[in-house]
């Protein structure tokens, strides 16, 4: 058995590799946003003359009107809502590790209910699981990794971005 890891190191580094691509889809998605926005950070606007329609207009009368760009096109988050990851691995020996990354000052206070400051690891080594040999422990695996609910931060946005929609004065001809 060759090239043996934790199964705690696997689960987290295919965790890790699903989180970074979401933060690379979430970052094109703030850079998508961000191309609606000028250097002064102002909306991208069009400027329109539409016909007055208020009760004092007379025939002919034009208002000027700002529209943002960003309210004219759909913005929907895209996130990588599962993740599902299925492979054999050969399963090797339990190996005792020391526990870290904790609190220390939290941890001293938990009494019985703190963890044991050493942990079990199941190490497996995934190259090695498709060999065909029938004397060794393979397992099969299936991670399901699922999004949670985003934010509704651009909703916010976008809602205060078409309140500034609007007439803006009347055309002088």
């Amino acid at each position: 058995m060759a090239n043996l890891t934790s199964l705690e190191d696997m689960v987290l580094a295919i965790a890790g590799s699903i989180m970074n691509a979401q933060h690379m889809v979430e970052k094109a998605q703030v850079a998508n946003i961000a191309s609606f926005f000028t250097d002064d950070k102002q909306p991208t606007t069009i400027e329109l003359k539409l016909p007055a329609i208020h009760s004092t207009a007379k025939p002919g009368d034009m208002l000027h009107y700002r529209l943002p760009l960003l309210s004219l096109v759909p913005h929907s988050s895209l996130i990588i809502g599962e993740a599902e990851i299925d492979l054999d691995m050969e399963l090797g020996a339990f190996e005792e590790q020391d526990r870290s990354g904790h609190n220390e000052s939290i941890m001293s206070q938990t009494g019985m209910a703190a963890p044991a400051s050493r942990k079990a690891g199941l190490m497996v080594s995934p190259a090695s699981a498709n060999n065909g040999s029938r004397d060794r422990n393979i397992a099969h695996v299936k991670l399901k990794l699922q999004a949670t609910e985003k934010s509704d931060g651009l909703a916010r946005l976008l809602n205060d971005v078409v309140k500034e929609q609007g007439p803006t004065g009347l055309v002088q001809e």
